[in-house]
This record gives structure tokens, sequence and C-alpha cells, in this order.
């Protein structure tokens, strides 16, 4: 570590931040939706919604499903969760009104999970700053010089710890956690417009599918 950083890390000052605010985080919003957000941040390093491969699996699932109908088309499944369960709804179904139903509660879902996986990271830099004041107060609890060594250099320590704490929580909430949340909340909605965009589209497919095939068994009826 160069020279001039070195003054600055503390272990123990960045172990009393960190520890103090992921217990209390957890204490805050539980371990499942801890553990929620963690994968989230996972999934910020992962490639984002895959637009190329499931637009060319709806578009062939369309084909095939105005070739042999809902009933006998038996495409792949696109590989995004929601569009694949609104393909494998409307296949089994074969109704608008149920491929709506379970396109509005998946996107209900997915917006519930990104807010609280946003929401812990948010609440996580409100507490970093809290668990700073704390190693301060900490830290200024250590003032008072040891029996024995160098009393000088004793005090400086305990100073040096209280200062850091409170630059660690600042630094924490505002370059790790709050940057994190904003982070989770952009790549969600970017996913979910992409999303929105190629199950509306599949939707209108759909939709003049099922009048055409209307269509036509009007036209036989009329023949018949």
């Amino acid at each position: 570590m160069p020279p001039t950083i070195m003054p600055l890390f503390d272990a123990g000052a960045l172990a009393i931040v960190l520890a103090g605010t992921v217990l209390a985080t957890v204490a805050r919003c539980g371990w499942h939706d801890f553990g929620a957000a963690l994968r989230a941040i996972g999934g910020l390093v992962r490639p984002g919604f895959r637009s190329e491969a499931n637009r060319r699996a709806l578009a062939q699932a369309v084909q095939a499903i105005q070739r042999d109908g809902h009933h006998r088309a038996s495409p792949a499944l696109p590989p995004d969760r929601m569009l694949g369960l609104m393909l494998e709804t409307y296949l089994r179904h074969g109704t608008l009104a149920s491929l709506g139903q379970i396109r509005r509660a998946e996107r209900a879902l997915d917006e519930a999970r990104r807010v609280s996986a946003a929401q812990v990271f948010c609440w996580a830099g409100e507490l970093a700053p809290v668990f700073g004041l704390i190693g301060t107060l900490y830290g200024l609890t250590q003032l008072a010089p040891a029996d024995s060594g160098n009393p000088a250099a004793h005090i400086m320590s305990a100073v040096s710890t209280a200062v850091l704490t409170s630059l660690y929580g600042a630094l924490v909430a505002h370059l790790v956690c709050h940057p994190l949340a904003s982070a989770i909340e952009r790549r969600g909605l970017a996913d979910e417009q992409e999303r929105e965009a190629l199950a509306e589209w599949f939707t209108l497919q759909i939709a003049a599918t099922d009048s055409a095939a209307q269509a036509r068994r009007a036209r036989l009826r009329g023949v018949a």
C-alpha cells in the first residue's frame, strides 16, 4: 500500500463500521432480504436481459403457434423466466386473458424484488455513518493513556481511530451502499423495459393470430 495511503487505513476502525452496518442491516431487513440483496449484486456483474435470444425464441414460438395452433405447438421457451411463463401459460390455456394475468403478476414480483434489494442497500447507507459515529465514540473512550508504553502514541492512535471510523462510515455509505442501490434499480428498470417491449410484441402477435383464426372459422361456418 502506498505510504500516502497507509495513515488512512485502520483495520479496526473499518471492522467496526462494516460489521456494525451488516449486523444492523440484517436486524432491520432479515437474512432473507439481505441474502436476496447480495444475489442482486451478483446479477450486476452478469450480462443483463438477453434481448436477441428472447426475441428469436418468441418469433419461433409465434411461427409454431400460427402453423400448428397453441394446443399442438411445442416451441422452445425463451431464456427469460417471465417470457417463458407467458408462453407456457398461453400454450396451456390459449387465451389472451391468462397471458395478461401471468405478465402482470411476474412484473409485480420482479418490481418487488428489485425494490426490496435496493431498499436493503439504502438502509445500509443510512446505518454506515451511524456506526462511523459509534466508532468515533469508541475511539474517544481510548484516549486515556496506557499505564505503560508511549502515552502520546496511544492517544494519537485513539484519535486516529475516532476520526477514521467517521470517514469510513461516510465512504461506505456514499461510495458503496447508495451506488449499489442505484445500480440495482437501473439494471432492473432497463431489463424490465426490454422485457416489456418483447412481451407487448408477443401479445400483439398472438392477438392477430387469434383474430385470423376466428375469421377463418367464421368463413368456414358460412360456407357450411
